[in-house]
């Protein structure tokens, strides 16, 4: 399993819910701050976007993708600068309730069309999903690229009103943010999380997805070092320097980011949360997971539990 799919599947990450927009002439809105992950699609138009004053704002046009790693506030508007209205009802301010239709601006003139969504994360593993996004950045899909192709489907889909309409728009949405996840990532790898420029590694790779497929096997650097077809000395110094942490100190860490997600969601008594995990015991689990957190698990699980 490789890391990004992981990450995606245990923050149980899912578009809340999303507008449909038209602007025309002037306009400008300013979206709430609040969602973990906005997004913003540009479906004809043109239209800037910043998140920390307008004179560090980003030029979008059709196609392009708008991803605001939250709790930012955001502006959008049909130029740097310009007067700004609330809005209201924006995805990341209320519960989902399908697409809402809203028009912006005065005048005339060729539209703005755009929609809006906002992501819902369970957890704190989403923090190494999103830790590669700048506070916004502009997503430019390839042309060709799946992502240009699912946003047609989705732009199209807008504008019909046919029986399923609401489940294919919120599946195309989770579409969306895995794809433009991937562009974004790839395309500025330099400043990508370790492990998503170490799944690139044709070794360190196969020893990661492996880990992920299996959290809970007894790993051992012998046993990573066979998935990654390398030499024992080889791999832990590959591996060290591409993730920045030895092997089994990665093994570790991401059992115990399990173990708080297990912890945090569910009534599981720690014995079942120990052998979900592949520790011997209740015990075990309760000192590693002490060494590494500096309290005991059941302890945590109290103060991360709310009253």
């Amino acid at each position: 399993m490789d890391v990004l799919t992981d990450l995606l599947q245990r923050s149980r990450a899912r578009g809340a819910a999303f507008s449909h927009s038209t602007a025309r002439g002037e306009w400008g809105v300013r979206f709430p701050a609040g969602a973990k992950l906005a997004i913003h699609g540009l479906l004809g138009g043109e239209a800037f976007a910043w998140t920390d004053g307008p004179g560090r704002s980003r030029h979008v046009l059709p196609g392009d993708i708008v991803l605001v790693r939250g709790p930012s506030e955001q502006f959008m508007a049909h130029a740097p600068g310009a007067d700004v209205i609330t809005f209201v009802g924006h995805p990341s301010s209320g519960p989902p309730g399908g697409a809402r239709r809203m028009v912006f601006g005065t005048g005339s003139g060729n539209p703005t069309t755009f929609f809006c969504g906002a992501y819902t994360f369970e957890g704190d593993l989403c923090a190494g999903l999103l830790a590669g996004l700048p506070d916004l950045t502009v997503v430019r899909p390839r042309a060709g690229s799946s992502l240009r192709a699912t946003l047609d489907v989705f732009a199209c889909e807008l504008l019909r009103d046919a029986p399923g309409q609401q489940a294919l728009l919120d599946s195309l949405l989770d579409v969306i943010l895995v794809q433009a996840l991937r562009e974004q990532l790839t395309a500025d790898v330099q400043a990508a999380p370790a492990w998503f420029r170490a799944m690139d590694d044709p070794t360190v790779g196969a020893a990661l997805r492996a880990v992920h497929a299996a959290p809970a096997r007894a790993w051992t650097v012998a046993d990573l070092a066979a998935e990654a077809s390398l030499s024992r000395a080889t791999f832990a110094r590959r591996f060290t320097a591409l993730l920045g942490v030895a092997p089994l100190t990665y093994v570790t860490d991401w059992r115990m980011a399990l173990a708080r997600e297990q912890l945090r969601d569910g009534d599981a008594g720690l014995a079942a949360v120990a052998r979900s995990l592949g520790y011997a015991s209740e015990f075990s689990f309760a000192a590693a997971f002490k060494r590494h957190h500096g309290m005991a698990p059941g302890r945590w699980r109290a103060a991360a539990t709310p009253a």
